[in-house]
């Protein structure tokens, strides 16, 4: 325990040199993540010491250090009050605070990149408060009244753990484990072939640094555990200097030897490796004895970073190879290598070795154990993984709305592929390498927009051979009336809803709907290229041409495939094509019969459950004599149809919003609580809600069909 001012004063410079490796883990772990996620693990590392410093001097300092109950748990200290008269407890305070700080920032580089900000705080409110003080009580619990009686069980069994290798560094890996293997691994991690796609850093320079932060930490972390600046420290420094050299040297020459080039994560995993493998023994062992701790652990390491990959276990930083795997051996070589009279256990060199094992195990059994089905109860109420889609825009936006440079210009280019908008150039920041790209995209938009231009010529010349229809708006819209009926409507046992909003007076949607015999209904819904009068004439031609095949002498595979290719001659080289969807209902059967060509999925309800009608074929217009596949589903009366355009879910707010297929889908599984009509007015009232006034950017159609059950 520190007796003197100038220990307090050791002890303190010791709890700074570890706070400071809170820097190190920040620029370690945002160096190894892509840019996207990079402020998402920067805010982890700044938001868990703080939530650690508040659970550990609520609960977790009592359990660990308060009187003890059978060795097992601390019963008081709880938000203990300091004094003047004995600095010693706060001092010693300080510095446990810095070591479960680093035991819950841990876990953050083990599950970057996919998972939420607010499961990450529990998991470091599970180990502050639980996970590190229990273990931590078993191994270094002791009587604050008189420093040199151990109560924790491990303690006295013999089980000894100098500076944390298990401690702190095992207990940070096994919840890193448990949280990993919950979450799963990031998207694109792990090929369907089993081969391992490798996703780079966005910043390794940053990365070393922040080893190099640790590395300097790692003299308070070591040197400051003897709690007092006693002849002992110099060398617990040196021992830990030469075990980080030598696992930084031992992981880059293995390392280079099997993979034939010197990978650029080696020496800074092989260095952290060594440091915390030496953790544990760094007072009890000799210079060579540290060399050779350190040489295997950056060995141990490689070959724990690669079982993980063969179990296809996605660790984004490298965290259980470093912290869980070396802190294992570190803690095991104490029973190896420990000078038996300076650890002072009384045990001999195989009973030492013993128990090394039995705490290992435990550490395991508790930490590992506790934690999976601490978070496995949590994860089931609240889940702990981003959307696929959140995690590919990346966790600094989505988790936190903080963006880059990059950021924006992903943001604009995703904007112009949705609305297919390319009016305008994408904004460019001076004097950047994205600026540089931004201004080469607008080089490119700029040919583009030249295409696009010389399609409205051509656009027009078939608007001008058209002129009849062309050159009067009003007599277009009468057309699209007469061949659009928009009144909802019951055709034996189903109940039709329609809905048609155009973008213009007139719109590039079209629908069809015929009996084409009892029991037998045929639905047709099209969508056309554009918007306006010339997608109001792709309408009329698709209307000519679906007249002539809808009346039942083809089938609905049938359909499309003579559709496809009269529209083809008629449209010959002016690039034009649209979507659809042919759907039989047999209620005499109970079967649906349908295909797409490249129309948007669309949804099924029956029996409480949601099905999605997935494309069959590609859309038509695109290629001659294309072969169409269509689907057949068994269904019963009280299911429900919703067909509709893409117009439904592609429109933009003026955040940049896509209204979106997800939030169509949790509509209309709302459904069955609500009538038809209800719940169709309800999700383009949902959509009105969403736009906030911004106009509608493309055509709408809704079909809603529900077949009713049969009264007695």
């Amino acid at each position: 325990m520190p007796k003197t001012n100038f220990d307090i004063l050791w002890i303190i410079l010791s709890s700074g040199l570890v706070f400071f490796m809170q820097a190190g883990f920040l620029c370690l772990e945002s160096g190894l993540t892509r840019t996207k996620n990079s402020i998402n693990v920067a805010i982890k590392n700044i938001t868990d010491f703080g939530i650690a410093t508040l659970i550990f001097y609520s609960v977790g300092f009592g359990l660990m250090f308060g009187t003890s109950v059978f060795g097992f748990i601390g019963s008081d200290s709880f938000f203990p009050e300091f004094s003047t008269a004995h600095p010693e407890i706060a001092v010693f305070f300080l510095f446990q605070l810095m070591f479960c700080g680093t035991a819950a920032t841990i876990v953050s580089g083990a599950v970057a990149e996919r998972m939420k900000f607010g499961a990450y705080i529990v998991v470091t409110v599970v180990i502050s408060a639980i996970i590190y003080p229990i273990f931590g009580h078993w191994v270094w619990g002791k009587d604050l009244s008189n420093w040199e009686t151990a109560t924790g069980w491990l303690g006295r069994m013999g089980f000894v753990d100098f500076a944390g290798s298990t401690v702190v560094h095992s207990v940070g890996g096994w919840v890193g484990l448990a949280a990993m293997l919950l979450l799963g691994n990031r998207s694109g991690r792990y090929a369907e072939d089993g081969s391992v796609r490798y996703i780079t850093g966005h910043n390794l320079p940053l990365a070393m640094l922040g080893t190099l932060i640790l590395w300097l930490g790692w003299i308070g972390f070591n040197g400051g555990s003897t709690l007092a600046f006693t002849s002992a420290v110099p060398k617990i420094i040196v021992n830990t200097m030469f075990a980080a050299a030598s696992g930084m040297a031992a992981s880059l020459i293995y390392g280079w030897i099997r993979l034939q080039y010197a990978e650029a994560t080696l020496p800074l995993n092989g260095a952290l490796a060594g440091l915390v493998a030496i953790t544990a023994s760094c007072h009890a062992v000799n210079s060579i004895d540290s060399v050779c701790i350190g040489f295997v652990a950056g060995i141990i390491m490689y070959e724990t970073r690669s079982l993980l990959d063969r179990f296809r276990i996605d660790d984004a930083v490298g965290a259980i190879p470093v912290h869980l795997a070396a802190g294992i051996w570190g803690t095991f070589a104490v029973g190896l290598f420990g000078n038996l009279e300076i650890l002072g256990t009384g045990l001999t060199r195989w009973e030492q070795i013993q128990t090394q094992g039995i705490g290992i195990l435990t550490c395991c059994v508790l930490a590992f154990g506790l934690s999976y089905l601490i978070l496995g109860a949590a994860n089931h109420f609240f889940k702990f993984r981003v959307s696929e889609l959140n995690e590919q825009k990346g966790l600094n936006y989505t988790e936190h709305r903080a963006t880059t440079e990059l950021i924006d210009l992903f943001l604009e280019m995703e904007y112009q592929k949705r609305t297919g908008d390319l009016s305008k150039d994408l904004s460019i920041e001076p004097f950047t390498e994205v600026g540089q790209i931004a201004e080469r995209y607008n080089s490119v938009l700029g040919r583009i927009r030249m295409n696009i231009k010389e399609k409205e010529i051509l656009t027009k010349q078939l608007e001008e051979n058209l002129n009849l229809i062309q050159n009067d708006l009003s007599t277009a819209k009468k057309i699209q009336s007469g061949i659009l009926s928009q009144k909802d409507r019951t055709i034996g046992e189903l109940e039709i809803i329609l809905r048609y909003l155009p973008l213009s007076e007139v719109g590039g949607d079209f629908f069809d709907i015929m009996e084409l015999r009892p029991g037998l209904t045929r639905f047709f819904l099209a969508d056309a290229t554009g918007h306006g009068v010339q997608a109001a004439l792709i309408t009329m031609a698709i209307k000519a041409i679906y007249e002539s095949l809808k009346r039942g002498i083809y089938s609905v595979t049938e359909i499309l495939y003579h559709l496809n290719n009269e529209f083809l001659h008629t449209f010959k080289n002016l690039n034009q094509f649209f979507t659809c969807i042919v759907l039989d209902i047999d209620t005499n059967s109970g079967n649906i019969r349908y295909a797409s060509a490249g129309h948007i999925p669309q949804y099924l309800i029956f029996e409480d459950k949601i099905l999605k009608l997935e494309k069959t074929g590609r859309i038509v217009g695109a290629i001659s004599k294309t072969e169409y596949t269509s689907n057949e589903i068994k269904i019963k009366p009280n299911s429900k149809l919703v067909l509709f355009t893409d117009g439904l879910v592609e429109q933009w707010n003026n955040e940049k919003e896509e209204f979106g297929e997800d939030r169509v889908e949790k509509i209309v599984q709302s459904l069955n609580s609500k009538t038809l009509r209800e719940g169709i007015d309800s999700l383009l009232n949902e959509q009105e809600k969403f736009l906030s006034g911004v106009a509608k950017q493309d055509d709408i159609s809704i079909i809603g069909i529900n077949w009713k059950q049969k009264e007695n």
